[in-house]
């Protein structure tokens, strides 16, 4: 009997094909929805579930591409809860999180805390990106933020 000789191509579109589903399996752990007012998300679990980093960044749109703003977009509902947050946050299977906006400022972007500088980015395109706990990352569609500071 000769033997079975696989064609390069046959092994790589394999390969290929294998490496899109396990990256669309990683994307599609969660999708970040922006409600009405700018920097409020809901972010909702696929019908898998999701494990997300307890804190993911706001990205500003530049010429250059998207630079991170503000590092510290915690996944709480109350600011009261940024001192229990798991390292990682889990999300039952359709389950949706509305976590406290951002209000466009650079240190007490999300929860009060102590700061010496806190500046108000917008205006300008931004984006939350969340960190996935078994690697990977999901980004929010891009929302507009004006250039009036709300309080």
């Amino acid at each position: 009997m000769g033997k079975l000789r696989r064609s390069p191509i046959v092994v790589s579109a394999s390969l290929a094909a294998a490496l899109s589903l396990a990256a669309a399996a990683r994307v599609g752990a969660a999708e970040i929805r922006n409600l009405a007012q700018p920097g409020a998300f809901a972010i909702e679990a696929s019908p898998a579930g999701a494990s997300l980093a307890r804190q993911g960044r706001i990205e500003q749109q530049t010429a250059a591409g998207w630079k991170p703003v503000f590092r510290e977009f915690r996944l709480v509902e109350d600011c009261d809860a940024v001192a229990k947050l798991p390292a990682c946050v889990t999300l039952a299977p359709g389950a949706v999180l509305k976590p406290v906006p951002w209000t466009g400022f650079t240190c007490e972007g999300q929860c009060p805390r102590p700061c010496k500088r806190n500046i108000y980015r917008p205006p300008g395109t931004f984006r939350l990106v969340l960190p996935m706990c078994g690697g990977g990352e999901v980004a929010g569609p891009p929302f507009d933020m004006g250039g009036r500071a709300k309080r």
